[in-house]
């Protein structure tokens, strides 16, 4: 595993084991959840809750096809995959770089009784896979690519012609406005987002590997981001605490927390959306 990948591995470790020794963390966390999901208010419900994206990616043309064998590129915990096994049944595999996420995921499947159809791998998801998926769907997982392109390409290499390819994820507006460029370069240092494509160019990535895209939705009214003054003042709580936090080693808490809040204000400023893009492989 390489310097950058050692990295976010590490980073994904630091934030298991702050959840452990913090009960506020915890829901940004995910880990009591098993999902790392952005909060969303349900479209029918009106339920304000990470499993939101769940009952969307549910309406989505993979799910009406029976059983199927698919691909979490990041599953982190596992928690979509249990879900959606729990929804379609099927088969469920996963990879991770964090080795806690991937001990934990594994041991939730074990509790659940379903480790015949949830797995896990502790690998990368530009590691090539083998062309046996109909589903191929990362959620807040792809931006961590350093390189988009090649992620794009190896993943749809496992997928069977016409399978389906969800992307779900925070993507910048194409022309990011000037106000919101200095939070956008931060943001990308804090939670390791070195390439960080608009939607745009993921679709453009889907269409080069073989993929047509069918649709794109905006997430982004589901969300409910606090007021600019107030996330203002939740960035100089974290700075505050963060002068004690890194001298006794836990900077990438710190970079956790601020990452997220300038991610809040650029979501309130309109200069990141959160959107979930639905492509399928064309056969040959």
């Amino acid at each position: 595993m390489h310097g950058t990948l050692r990295d976010i591995a590490l980073y994904y470790d630091v934030m298991d084991l702050w959840t452990r020794w913090n009960a506020g963390f915890r829901s940004f966390s995910g880990r009591e959840a098993q999902a790392i999901h952005r909060w969303l208010t349900n479209p029918v419900s009106g339920e304000f809750s990470p499993r939101t994206i769940h009952q969307i990616m549910l309406g989505l043309d993979f799910a009406r096809h029976g059983s199927i064998s698919a691909l979490d590129a990041g599953c982190g915990y596992g928690g979509s995959m249990l879900a959606f096994h729990a929804a379609l049944g099927g088969r469920w595999h996963g990879m991770t770089i964090s080795r806690r996420q991937y001990a934990a995921g594994r041991a939730a499947a074990r509790r659940k009784g379903v480790t015949g159809a949830v797995s896990f791998a502790l690998a990368s998801f530009d590691q090539p896979q083998p062309a046996t998926y109909d589903l191929v769907y990362a959620i807040e997982s792809l931006i961590h690519s350093a390189d988009p392109q090649h992620t794009i390409g190896n993943l749809v290499r496992a997928l069977r012609p016409g399978g389906s390819f969800v992307i779900v994820d925070d993507m910048p507006v194409d022309d990011v406005p000037e106000a919101s460029r200095a939070d956008l370069a931060a943001f990308q240092r804090l939670w390791r987002c070195p390439a960080m494509p608009s939607a745009n160019a993921w679709c453009a990535h889907l269409a080069a590997a073989g993929c047509e895209v069918v649709g794109v939705q905006d997430l982004s009214p589901l969300m409910r981001p606090r007021t600019t003054p107030e996330i203002a003042q939740a960035i100089g709580e974290v700075a505050a605490r963060r002068r004690w936090r890194d001298r006794v080693g836990l900077r990438r808490i710190g970079e956790a927390e601020t990452g997220g809040l300038l991610l809040e204000r650029m979501h309130r400023e309109g200069a990141v959306e959160y959107k979930l893009i639905e492509a399928r492989k064309v056969a040959p």
